[in-house]
């Protein structure tokens, strides 16, 4: 709900929205987009004490005062939440002449690409707020509208049908064009009347502005250039500018120190005469092998081998006029995803001066209170970090599943992220937002959409039931018993619709042909001629019924349950927990073929008809018997032939080793880390999306090790809504001495840590900022409630 100040602040902005006069919202030439820039010039007499601006766009902007990029946003919006952003600008703005710019990137509402950026059928920029100036009444209204100027820029085209910038169509092609006029933007001049929505309904920003930190990018791998190798150096250090000489060519492939995501910015000045500059950069993840099927199937080794590997990736390629006197800068508009780029320079008639390559690193502010420490573990450390940094690097305005390719949020990728991202950092407001958004997707059906907001609509089976899932994590994590209570009708919606397609076997199966019934990136889950979607088990494409639905629906049945009894709603609890006992019946009956269970019904069981998936999620909803769990497990993750979880699926897996039992559980995490490691040996500094299309080498979904080392191996398990009560469960069976940090909601923090004495005796120490009750359990041993305290010290000597 909005304050009135911010009901009153979007009132404004509702009647102030601009756009360039005679626009049309397409082109005949192939680009999915145009960049529009909107400047206001003015003077103070003195300097500027506060300065707030609100303001919005659609479909992206960026801001600049007085040349310094201070905001980018909106945050991902969609047609019935679109936020505007607030900042002071006063510490950029000077006495004297000053200049506020927006360039703002539209891309057509009617084309179906740059998927991630949600526009509506109006192009605009909406602005108000004004400037205060010291020891003086003297006020500088910025929401005049009549004040601003704007200009389309056509010399730059975002191309569609590329290869590699399938969803995000960000890569840019520059070529000099004769600059437009300067021109006084129309108003719309719409208001909201009768309950009349306008196209875009304001809300505040629910989240962090970007933090910004400064990439190194001056290791140079391969270059082809009259200049030395340590002057390229200095020069992308910034520590020198280098000159390039009139006609000359350059091909550099440089490195930055890890995977970033960064804005980039290019500045050249001509030496004597005017001349031109022509830049074409690819963007790689690293170094790779032929890929099998471009862009998404590939052959990924050593991702720092430049003399077996070759780089692809998407490009920009520029034209830039340097005229005589003027610093040029070449910043695309969106921020690029890279580990190493190629540089293809070619200088025009006269020499030029490359002054630098500025490299920011933009993402959520992640805020970490958690750490890891474990000295016995050559690799556990490094794994923490660099699951930190996979998740940095996939956390701008939302949970991204992929930078590199998609920069989509989808909720089955979120859900176990959002749980990574709690215990890291206590933080909620990223995935309030994305619950938020992903509640307000609902279809007709009563589904949530599986990526949200999205200019193209998808639906994928499983997913609105991890979203379900996400906001039972976040009452367990944050206890706000209103904020989950507004989703219940929704949830209802989503459970219904599956309890709607329960067919005469008592199983989930029928859903709709538009439906994607993906469920993991498995080898031999590809598409066919007959059955086009990848990523669905083969057994069951005929007969459209897939066991891992009923298994997935039956566990979130008893999840939904719990959080409505948890909430003041038990209403609906018994029939939740009803439901899903007559699924596991049925998954029993028809899904077992008496050792294992099946990606369909058992009676059409063949070679191809058994996963790791279905025995995992077997013991999550309950259908595996007790005493058959662990055997379940141990041998579907040791039998070649069963159809395997990847590292999305990793995370629910570990959850079933967990629930089979410690002995299980930990034999299972001696070989559980090993693609991890493997990755590292590769030179990875964040996480492969999978090891079967090797498509991205930064997914957060692979960031599993930091909710194993914190709940499992540190043994934190929160057991009453708002992290009230704990479960201290450490296995330190696992690790001779541990020391970390972990969140818990977030006004508390846990600290964990024990060593091993001479005689083998494990001491071992809780601490807790805040007083929680805490019941303990050491292997081998039952469990013990201390009451409210915070600070535990235990002692456990193997038998």
């Amino acid at each position: 709900m909005v304050s009135v100040d911010e009901q009153k602040t979007i009132n404004e902005l509702q009647a102030s929205w601009i756009w360039i006069p005679n626009w049309i919202d397409s082109s005949e030439i192939n680009t999915a987009g145009r960049i529009v820039r909107f400047r206001r010039e003015f003077s103070l007499p003195s300097t500027a004490i506060h300065a707030q601006l609100h303001f919005s766009a659609d479909t992206r902007y960026k801001l600049y005062v007085n040349g310094v990029r201070v905001a980018v946003g909106p945050a991902r919006s969609s047609l019935l939440i679109w936020y505007y952003d607030t900042l002071d600008i006063a510490p950029y703005l000077r006495k004297g002449n000053n200049e506020i710019r927006f360039e703002v990137l539209r891309y057509f509402a009617g084309s179906r690409s740059a998927m991630p950026f949600e526009r509506t059928t109006h192009p605009g920029l909406t602005v108000m707020g004004s400037v205060e100036v010291e020891a003086e009444t003297y006020v500088v209204e910025l929401g005049t509208l009549t004040d601003w100027r704007a200009q389309v820029d056509e010399s730059i085209e975002f191309p569609t049908g590329l290869l590699d910038d399938g969803f995000l169509h960000i890569s840019e092609r520059i070529a000099p064009t004769d600059p437009n006029p300067w021109v006084v933007p129309l108003i719309y001049g719409m208001k909201t009347l009768n309950g009349d929505l306008l196209p875009w309904r304001l809300r505040p920003r629910a989240i962090p502005m970007p933090e910004e930190s400064y990439v190194a990018v001056s290791t140079i791998r391969a270059c082809q250039s009259i200049a030395a190798i340590n002057a390229w150096t200095s020069c992308l250090a910034g520590t020198q500018p280098l000159s390039l000489p009139a006609g000359s060519s350059h091909t550099l492939e440089v490195q930055a120190d890890v995977h970033s995501t960064a804005f980039l910015k290019w500045t050249f000045k001509v030496i004597t005469k005017q001349s031109q500059i022509k830049l074409k950069v690819t963007y790689s993840e690293g170094y790779e092998l032929e890929p099998r099927n471009y862009p998404f199937f590939r052959s990924k080794a050593d991702r720092l081998d430049a003399e077996h590997g070759h780089l692809i990736g998407p490009y920009d390629e520029v034209t830039l006029d340097l005229p005589y006197g003027q610093t040029v800068i070449y910043e695309p508009f969106w921020f690029r995803t890279f580990r190493i780029m190629r540089l293809e320079i070619t200088v025009g008639p006269e020499p030029v001066e490359l002054f630098s390559l500025g490299a920011v690193q933009v993402n959520y502010p992640l805020a970490v209170k958690a750490s890891w420490k474990e000295p016995g573990d050559e690799h556990s450390e490094n794994i923490w970090d660099v699951s930190i940094r996979t998740m940095r690097n996939c956390m701008f305005d939302g949970y991204s599943d992929c930078p590199f390719y998609e920069q989509l949020q989808y909720s089955g990728d979120s859900r176990s992220v959002g749980l990574f991202h709690y215990l890291l950092s206590g933080d909620d407001q990223l995935m309030r937002q994305a619950i938020t958004n992903f509640a307000s997707s609902v279809t007709p059906e009563g589904l949530t959409q599986s990526r949200f907001p999205s200019h193209v609509p998808q639906i994928i089976a499983g997913f609105p039931l991890y979203w379900i899932l996400q906001v039972c994590d976040h009452h367990l994590f944050f206890g706000d018993t209103p904020y989950a209570r507004s989703f219940l009708p929704r949830i209802d919606g989503v459970l219904d619709f599956f309890n709607s397609h329960i067919d005469d076997l008592g199983l989930v199966s029928g859903l709709p042909e538009d439906v994607w019934q993906y469920v993991d990136w498995v080898t031999t889950w590809g598409a066919t001629g007959e059955h086009p979607d990848k990523g669905v088990p083969t057994s069951g494409r005929k007969s459209n019924r897939h066991t891992y639905f009923s298994m997935l629906y039956a566990m979130v049945l008893k999840q939904a349950a719990k959080l409505v009894r948890d909430v003041g709603r038990p209403g609906h609890a018994s029939e939740y927990e009803e439901r899903a006992e007559t699924i596991v019946q049925a998954i029993k009956a028809h899904c077992f073929d008496g050792k294992f269970f099946t990606d369909s019904t058992a009676d059409i069981a063949d070679s191809l008809a058994y996963s790791q998936h279905c025995q995992v999620f077997a013991v999550l909803c309950g259908a595996a018997a007790p005493s058959d769990r662990a055997r379940l497990l141990t041998e579907s993750f040791l039998e070649p032939s069963f159809s395997k979880c990847s590292y999305v699926m990793r995370f629910y897996a570990l959850r079933a080793f967990a629930i089979a039992g410690d002995d299980v559980y930990e034999a299972f995490w001696a070989r559980v880390w090993d693609p991890w490691r493997a990755m590292l040996a590769n030179n990875l500094s964040t996480w492969e999306e999978d090891d079967v299309r090797q498509r991205s080498d930064c997914h957060a979904w692979g960031s599993v090790p930091v909710y194993e080392y914190c709940t499992e191996l540190a043994g934190i398990h929160l057991t009453a809504p708002g992290a009230a009560k704990v479960l201290f469960k450490p296995r330190v069976r696992l690790s001779e001495a541990v020391d970390a940090k972990i969140a818990l909601g977030n006004n508390n923090i846990a600290t964990v840590s024990w060593n091993t004495q001479a005689d083998g005796e494990k001491h071992i120490e809780l601490l807790l900022e805040k007083a929680v009750q805490v019941t303990s359990q050491l292997p081998g041993g039952k469990e013990k409630d201390h009451g409210e305290v915070d600070r535990l010290v235990l002692k456990y000597l193997p038998s």
